[in-house]
């Protein structure tokens, strides 16, 4: 029992003696006094009140570091320390400089208030390293943006007193990083020329070193084309098409760029059983039949199978269920390369579009992107609809990046549609050099901008020069009159030809135009035009036939015209699938001293096979007829069967002044009525194609072009079909497409004029 208290003394005297240890160390750490030194600006208490710390607390070192991060977290110093010592704390501060001014040299590509909006430092705000580097990053990457990846930037901090400094970003601007070539490894079915024309970024050429313009590098635009070119495959069949991989390599020493892709294309997939299910509980599968664009045997789109799923919600909406949605079930039968289509109609959650948010557009207004979205708010919300948004927006080519995104609103029922772009450049200055042996050596300077003050509206001015004609035109577009989807614009043009070698006279117009363009369908568009044309004949020798004399002096023509085109195609510049049909007619007698009805069709069909075979028909026909009794006037009649027919010179057939005929040197009239057709094929030349872009080409020929309101006692006219066959050569050159045409002419008139070899290429630069 002895021993049992004994411990237990033991044991209390030890406790107590630690609780008093405590105690006096608790008492020695708590803060009695808080001191603030090398402040100037910046007042003692507010920088306690940012420490967090107050008199009375317990001095910990957790604290302190909390302490010590709340006072750099202000950027309101470069330097923070913190003592203690009997009771009294002291906080030493360096404070950050107050910036007076800032500064930009060296720069011209950008000018300072754009740079000024991208930087976080302004003055009268505080200086921090931290900004300073966030913002020599942004300057930077608008320079790459624009295609200066070059680009240097030093700052300069000058310092004043009172604590302040001016700071200056000295900017070496550096070149334009072009791109000296685009190549695709991988690519069996498609030459790299389908492929560079499919996507956004383009290459430049050995003429842009003279001239110091070219295509620079944009990193988000190239993401951008690995999209652009899946989607160029998935339309063509190929479902399993990948980008592997995307290199743009940097010649530090001559400021360009080698981009090359790397794809592997898959097989390619027709269309198999297209089915539909049907969810809702009204029947409406009679109508959605009649929309499907898929079609058992077809080859495979992606883009059909968009514009069904489109016209489908777009139908049930009318129909009055607004939440109706369409999920595409794909199922690929590989044993036959065929994809078995499923369309599930089903009624989606009944939410609404609370709110569109648009950020990211710098230049562009809102209205601009709100025009093309298929959503607005208090819509239904549809994610067909906002794919279709999507693809509008990219499809302006106005910005490198778009995200659209929806996010939660003020009730479950509620979504906020967030879009976010990133602008890229719309302007372009482009200039053009070929030659053709139709119309001699052609030089073209064009200067386009797209969006033109943030506006979307479209500001064009093309000039050609070639060695018989020369054109001038500028044209105006608005493509959303008045917030519709109908397009508004005007031309102003002048043209002067040299017709004296083929029909004995000279010409010049000028003129202007109003316009209108309406989206009838996704496919189908009808535009219409009023223009008035001053004409002026001239040039035409006094011992000439009298009807070119007639021809001489100035008259006027007031046009009324429409044009109707239907687009299936899948690439309007270098097509391999789809079709073209373009109808027009226009209307002279409005005012002006002619009268007449001139109407005109064409079509064009391509189809490609596999290893790079491409066919193509089309065909052209036209007619004009002079009304109220006059004739139509040889300035007026067809001078080509819709265009100039291969085997034959321009304006080689149709009517022609008989030799006989006094002053006669054989002269093209034109005529009235001209039908052609041609087909042909492309294919690859094995290793001439994959190393140096030259393909081969067959063509068959028809036309006829006759009819003239002139005495036929004085022309040669006939209806008589000429025919030619013949081979072309393609080459995708250094300096641009080429392409050379060996034509034979196998039926044709004694008094037509025939020419075996064609040649045309040039380049942009």
């Amino acid at each position: 029992m002895k021993k049992l208290f004994f411990n237990l003394f033991i044991c209390f005297f030890f406790i107590s003696a630690l609780s008093d240890s405590m105690i006096a160390n608790a008492t020695n750490h708590v803060i009695v006094n808080i001191d603030v030194n090398g402040n100037n600006r910046i007042d003692e208490s507010t920088i306690i009140n940012y420490s967090n710390l107050k008199e009375g607390d317990v001095y910990n070192k957790s604290f302190i570091d909390n302490s010590l991060k709340k006072l750099y977290e202000t950027d309101l110093f470069s330097n923070v320390e913190i003592t203690f010592e009997n009771g009294n704390l002291t906080i030493f501060v360096e404070e950050n400089y107050l910036i007076n001014q800032i500064a930009f040299e060296g720069n011209t590509a950008i000018d300072d208030g754009a740079l000024e909006s991208l930087v976080l430092l302004q003055p009268r705000s505080t200086f921090s390293n931290a900004k300073l580097e966030e913002d020599i990053t942004n300057i930077i990457n608008a320079y790459r943006a624009a295609g200066r990846y070059s680009v240097y930037v030093e700052p300069k901090i000058i310092k004043l007193d009172f604590n302040r400094v001016n700071l200056v970003y000295e900017i070496n601007e550096g070149n334009i990083t072009k791109i000296t070539d685009i190549n695709f490894i991988g690519n069996k079915n498609y030459s790299d020329r389908n492929l560079r024309n499919s996507i956004a970024t383009k290459r430049s050429n050995f003429i842009d070193k003279i001239w110091g313009t070219g295509k620079s590098y944009d990193n988000n635009l190239m993401e951008y084309d690995k999209e652009l070119l899946r989607q160029y495959y998935r339309n063509n069949g190929f479902v399993n098409f990948k980008v592997l991989s995307s290199v743009a390599e940097l010649n530090n020493k001559s400021d360009t760029f080698i981009i090359t892709f790397t794809v592997q294309e898959g097989d390619r997939y027709n269309f198999g059983n297209i089915s539909i299910t049907n969810e809702l509980n009204v029947d409406v599968l009679g109508e959605v039949n009649n929309i499907i664009k898929t079609y058992n045997g077809d080859v495979y789109s992606e883009k059909k199978i968009e514009d069904t799923s489109i016209g489908i919600i777009s139908y049930l909406r009318s129909y009055g269920l607004p939440f109706a949605q369409i999920n595409t079930i794909e199922k690929l039968n590989v044993a036959n390369n065929t994809i078995d289509i499923e369309y599930v109609i089903s009624n989606g959650p009944p939410v609404y579009i609370e709110r569109i948010d648009i950020s990211g557009n710098q230049r562009t207004y809102d209205y601009v992107i709100r025009n093309q979205l298929a959503v607005s708010e208090g819509d239904a919300l549809n994610q067909t609809y906002i794919n279709k948004s999507i693809k509008n927006l990219r499809n302006l080519n106005f910005f490198s990046n778009v995200n659209v995104n929806a996010l939660p609103g003020s009730s479950p029922d509620r979504r906020i549609i967030k879009v976010s772009v990133s602008e890229t450049a719309t302007g372009s200055l482009m200039f053009g050099a070929g030659y053709s042996s139709l119309r001699g050596a052609v030089g073209t300077v064009s200067i386009v901008e797209r969006n033109l003050l943030g506006k979307g509206q479209v500001l064009a001015l093309d000039i050609s020069l070639a060695g018989t004609e020369s054109l001038l035109n500028i044209n105006f577009t608005e493509p959303t009159f008045m917030d519709t989807p109908v397009s508004a614009g005007f031309d102003i043009y002048g043209n002067q030809t040299d017709n004296s070698k083929e029909s004995g006279y000279k010409s010049r117009e000028i003129g202007s135009g109003v316009r209108f363009g309406f989206p009838l369908s996704d496919e189908l568009r009808l535009n219409t035009i009023f223009k008035f044309t001053n004409d002026e004949i001239y040039g035409v020798p006094s011992d000439a036939a009298v009807s070119l004399r007639e021809l001489e002096g100035t008259r006027t023509k007031a046009e009324l015209g429409y044009d109707l085109i239907y687009n299936l195609l899948d690439n309007n510049f270098t097509p391999t699938n789809g079709l073209l049909i373009d109808f027009s007619q226009d209307y002279a007698g409005l005012g002006g001293d002619v009268e007449y009805l001139r109407s005109q069709l064409s079509g064009s069909y391509y189809m490609d096979f596999s290893a790079g075979l491409v066919a193509n028909f089309s065909m052209d026909m036209g007619h004009i007829f002079g009304l109220n009794g006059e004739n139509v006037a040889i300035s007026d009649a067809f001078m080509n069967p819709g265009g100039p027919i291969r085997g034959f010179a321009h304006r080689g057939i149709g009517p022609r002044l008989k030799a006989d005929v006094d002053g006669s040197n054989e002269e093209s009239i034109g005529g009235k009525t001209y039908i052609s057709a041609s087909t042909g094929i492309q294919f690859p030349l094995a290793s001439f194609t994959e190393n140096y872009g030259i393909k081969g080409g067959l063509h068959i020929n028809a036309a006829t072009l006759y009819g003239s309101d002139l005495d036929v006692d004085k022309i040669n006219d006939s209806n008589s079909i000429r025919t030619s066959i013949g081979a072309s050569i393609f080459w995708d050159s250094p300096v641009g497409p080429l392409r050379f045409d060996f034509t034979e002419a196998i039926n044709k008139e004694t008094y037509d004029l025939t020419e075996f070899f064609q040649f045309s290429g040039g380049t942009s630069f």
